[in-house]
């Protein structure tokens, strides 16, 4: 599973951006374009998010009994916990644009622009975490993960 959690994820974060930045477009200029851009984004979001949560999931089991008692072995516990998280926001942003892509309301429309912009920024901390696991401490590198063994 190592070869496939790091593109699951950069297509996570690549979607769930570009949909954020389809729905600040169509709250901007109130193009069907960007309506529609925002949706399929979003709704590819959704099953990437678990796709990255699952594959993340078997990769840190593995990882985990290598780094305990290292400051790595933190970080790797709060990125898991924060990808369940990051997950839920992106999937309850991908039901609310169904829903208002289907039945628009406004009032929907500010609570999903919202709520995107949380979730961009939890997309960013989530990626610095998985970031520094890898740049930092050389966790699911190869090399490294064999030395520590």
């Amino acid at each position: 599973m190592e070869v496939l959690h790091p593109p699951i994820v950069h297509f996570t974060i690549a979607l769930t951006i570009t949909g954020i930045i389809f729905e600040v477009l169509w709250f901007t200029f109130k193009r069907d374009i960007f309506n529609a851009g925002a949706l399929l984004n979003l709704g590819f979001a959704v099953i990437f998010a678990w796709l990255a949560f699952f594959t993340g999931h078997l990769d840190e089991e593995k990882a985990e009994k290598l780094i305990e008692n290292t400051p790595a072995y933190n970080i790797l516990e709060y990125h898991e916990t924060l990808g369940l998280i990051v997950a839920i926001a992106i999937t309850l942003l991908g039901i609310l644009k169904i829903f208002n892509y289907l039945k628009p309301s406004n009032l929907l429309r500010v609570f999903i622009l919202v709520l995107g912009l949380i979730t961009f920024v939890l997309v960013i901390l989530q990626g610095n975490l998985g970031g520094r696991l890898v740049y930092d401490y050389g966790v699911g590198v190869k090399p490294v993960m064999e030395g520590l063994r």
